[in-house]
């Protein structure tokens, strides 16, 4: 909502900044929906957009290209002038929210309603505290696979917190690992919801799935559930449609009055191109230097705590994968988002082909299709982005931002996502995810393990559960600690939508069969039948350290370490 809502006279700016804010009601608001279906009309919206506004509005998804949805919401006091103004110039449009306020309301289940819940729920939109408590209550029941980390505080000191999932090799500093953010944009509810529902999944899916379990072992996931915990916040007491941080504000001067903003785009704030336009096209690139536009980009690149933070945490522990959340439109994002047509060195051979199967693996969950490109692309450019900076500053091998549920469609509500569906959104979302976290698996794990497999221990080595651990960090293999260099090219090569990344080294599926457990020369297993399957490529190097008397090992490697499948 840009001018109209952060106009205030120069008296009243001291008291604004101290005074609790009132929640503002969306009573009558109404969301309008178009498809701009030609140059002029696009160029019309994207006046509204950039410059001043005679209406009150606020763009959910701002004018991109000719046939790119653009949804806006505009107040009661305005709704009939624009609507006459549209009308006017031709231009195709749909009420899709007649009344906001409604919609808000109806994103909690009508359970939550009628009984107030207590505590937290992974099935609806909770505080950042109740999610902070989550997080300390997986810590005390599982001290050995959780650890909490304050990497900053925010403007209004609340902590920022990381909750790391990983055991076994993986506590090594130097382990291949997966970052995970969400909650950039205030008012994107369900990234937060869906990564805690992550966090559920890794957790709950550690103890019964085996391979998660190896993965886990070896490839920790950082997640920080909310990355703007003071703009969430206030999105849930005082304005449902705040995006931006909580930076206090800044004053300027125009004509016969003073504006006052608060809040900078984190996710203009990286510094990627920051505030950057494209001459000679005169392309927007995305931000604005006005503190009160949504997009405002900050007086610096790292201004904000939230994104200083963050960029300090990832150069001392750089990830093999980058993942941030946001909603809404259902695509997955490849760098670069600064510039159409720009993309990474390996945008075709590697970023594309792996964001294909994770999507397909989205989709076969829900039937929910995903589309996938670089934001530019897809939508608007948008420079100082935190995936692009991810890839292009801090070389991130496989960097995303993933849009989550709805799509642009005529009944989705947009950022008002009901509870109901979070979780199916995790559901979809875990799968897709899990690709990406097996695929650092495969080329940055396992080449490490089959390294140490041809060399004798030095000194004996233990097991802790599924995973090696006590091995020295320095015997990481150069392939793991190898990074693509990032180039930008004019077009990508063109991929099929069936291509997949290959594994560094290609695995051997073995089609498993069950026999009967006679007699085995290892610990008996007590069960009576066992699948001759393997689960992963270090199973060869646990048979060469004798380590197949383990009971998980056995368990895990029966291909491998139970005679009778090799009968």
């Amino acid at each position: 909502m840009r001018l109209a809502v952060c106009i205030l006279l120069a008296a009243a700016v001291a008291a604004a900044s101290t005074a609790q804010d009132e929640p503002h009601s969306y009573r009558n608001f109404k969301l309008i929906r178009i498809n701009p279906e030609n140059d002029a009309t696009l160029s019309y919206l994207k006046s509204l957009y950039e410059e001043e506004s005679p209406y009150t509005l606020d763009f959910w998804q701002p004018p991109s290209h000719v046939g790119g949805v653009v949804d806006l919401t505009v107040a009661p006091s305005d709704a009939s002038s624009l609507i006459r103004d549209l009308s006017a110039r031709g231009i195709h449009y749909i009420v899709a929210i007649h009344d906001l306020q409604k919609a808000i309301e109806s994103e909690k289940s009508l359970t939550s309603w009628a009984h107030p819940p207590k505590g937290f729920g992974y099935e609806r939109y909770n505080s950042v505290d109740e999610i902070y408590n989550e997080l300390k209550r997986l810590k005390r029941e599982r001290p050995s696979l959780i650890t909490l980390i304050d990497i900053g505080q925010t403007h209004e000191n609340r902590t920022m917190l990381v909750v790391k999932i990983g055991g076994g090799q993986s506590l090594d500093e130097d382990a291949p690992s997966v970052w995970l953010d969400a909650g950039i944009h205030a008012r994107e509810w369900i990234a937060p919801a869906t990564a805690m529902f992550i966090v559920r999944e890794l957790v709950e899916g550690y103890d019964v799935d085996p391979k998660l379990q190896a993965m886990i072992d070896h490839v920790p996931f950082y997640i920080l559930p909310v990355m703007n915990p003071d703009g969430y916040e206030y999105s849930r007491t005082s304005d449902r449609m705040w995006r931006k941080n909580r930076r206090p504000a800044e004053c300027q001067h125009k004509d016969w009055h003073t504006v006052c903003c608060r809040g900078v785009d984190l996710n203009r704030n990286f510094d990627w191109y920051w505030a950057v336009s494209f001459l000679p096209y005169f392309s927007a690139s995305g931000s604005s230097s006005d503190s009160c536009h949504d997009t405002y980009h900050g007086p610096a690149a790292f201004s904000e705590p939230e994104s200083m933070a963050v960029r300090d945490f990832l150069e001392a522990y750089p990830p093999k994968a980058f993942i941030s959340l946001h909603s809404y439109s259902q695509m997955w994002l490849i760098p670069f988002g600064h510039r159409r047509r720009s993309y990474p060195a390996d945008y075709s051979s590697a970023l594309r082909p792996l964001a294909l199967r994770a999507t397909k693996a989205l989709e076969a969950v829900h039937g929910t299709k995903y589309q996938v490109g670089t934001g530019a692309d897809l939508m608007y450019e948008a420079s100082g982005g935190s995936h692009d900076w991810a890839k292009g500053a801090l070389k991130v091998p496989f960097s995303y931002l993933i849009e989550l549920r709805p799509r642009n469609t005529l009944f989705g509500n947009g950022f008002l996502l009901p509870e109901r569906e979070i979780a199916p959104v995790g559901n979809e979302t875990w799968a897709a995810i899990r690709v990406v976290a097996d695929e650092v698996f495969s080329q940055f794990a396992q080449p490490s393990l089959r390294g140490k497999a041809g060399k004798k221990p030095e000194t004996p080595l233990s097991l802790h559960k599924l995973g090696l651990r006590g091995t020295s960090t320095e015997q990481t293999t150069a392939a793991s600690r190898s990074e693509p260099t990032v180039t930008e090219t004019d077009a990508p090569t063109t991929v099929s939508p069936s291509t997949t990344v290959q594994p560094e080294t290609a695995t051997v599926t073995i089609q498993p069969r069950t026999v009967v457990v006679v007699e085995s020369t290892v610990t008996p297993v007590t069960l009576a039948t066992v699948t001759c399957e393997d689960y992963g490529s270090y199973c060869r190097l646990w048979k060469v350290f004798n380590l197949c008397d383990r009971r998980a090992v056995h368990k895990l490697c029966a291909l491998t370490c139970n005679p009778q499948c090799r009968v």
